[in-house]
């Protein structure tokens, strides 16, 4: 039996219980919406050093700045047209991070110490990514690259090119968020560079995204390749059809998509998070819908 989208009823779950920020990016996508909104909603989530915190990525609530949280700013403003408030929030967001680089790990590190007296998920503890070095600072790479006009930050050429060694001589190609950041980075290297990670790249797919329909943890194909326009389409083009058939049965009863992960700790706070996840991956599931012409 083949499963119905109820599209209006996710539509109507974002206007009336996701955050203002899905909210605001909702409208900016689907109704023409002005993407002024969509920064000064996420203008609630920047801090007076430049960087990003207070629950921005809901498993972690500190009110802290973090290099995680403020690339996820980052992606968001990285596609949305370019306005004056949009690159003054991106040059204060760079700002942050060229303030922050670590020299002892010769990038960033993912969260602060301070994050762990803040309700969170359990696998955000201090120093727990150290061992995928791509997580975050190939993606900082990639900000850095995307907005050099912007912030025309001085470490940018050798924090590529150790970005590109890394990923050549040490990862073991095997963790799914690492695989993510290089994605961002790959695709803002020049020809040259991209020749010399593609076999890597390749590998990185391979071993990271579930190619037989099953359920656990790894990355999914329509992740990869969110529309046909993607460089890994035909890669995953055999796949998509069954993927989006499940996509569209995933749909929860209230019209939201929900999260297949939890806390695992602070159980009064773990809701709250819930529903504002429900909100982004009903906006994600959506945006991909359309993409392949699945909307009503």
């Amino acid at each position: 039996m083949m499963n119905i989208l109820r599209a209006e009823q996710a539509v109507q779950y974002i206007k009336s219980t996701a955050r203002p920020l899905e909210q605001a990016i909702y409208r900016h996508l689907f109704e023409e919406g002005e993407a002024d909104e969509v920064v000064s909603a996420l203008a609630e989530y920047q801090n007076a050093d430049g960087g990003f915190g207070h629950g921005l990525e809901p498993d972690l609530q500190t009110p802290l700045s973090s290099a995680l949280t403020t690339t996820n700013a980052l992606a968001i403003l990285s596609d949305l047209p370019q306005s004056e408030g949009l690159l003054e929030m991106v040059h204060r967001g760079l700002s942050y991070l060229a303030d922050t680089y670590n020299e002892a790990c010769g990038g960033w590190e993912i969260i602060p110490e301070g994050a762990e007296a803040s309700p969170r998920a359990v696998w955000w503890k201090y120093g727990s990514f150290d061992a995928f070095w791509g997580n975050p600072n190939a993606e900082i790479a990639a900000y850095f690259l995307a907005f050099q006009q912007t912030y025309p930050y001085a470490g940018a050429a050798s924090l590529v090119r150790r970005a590109i060694d890394y990923l050549l001589h040490t990862s073991e190609l095997t963790e799914m968020h690492e695989m993510l950041c290089y994605l961002r980075l790959y695709e803002r290297l020049d020809a040259q560079q991209q020749a010399e990670l593609a076999s890597q790249i390749e590998r990185f797919l391979d071993n990271c995204v579930i190619q037989d329909g099953s359920e656990g943890y790894g990355a999914r194909p329509l992740q990869i390749a969110d529309t046909p326009e993607s460089q890994y389409y035909s890669k995953y083009e055999g796949l998509i059809p069954a993927e989006l058939d499940a996509l569209i049965a995933a749909q929860g009863e209230d019209g939201a998509w929900l999260p297949n992960w939890d806390w695992h700790q602070y159980p009064e706070h773990w809701p709250a998070a819930r529903e504002a996840w429900k909100g982004i991956l009903t906006l994600n599931a959506l945006r991909t819908l359309r993409a392949y012409h699945r909307l009503p």
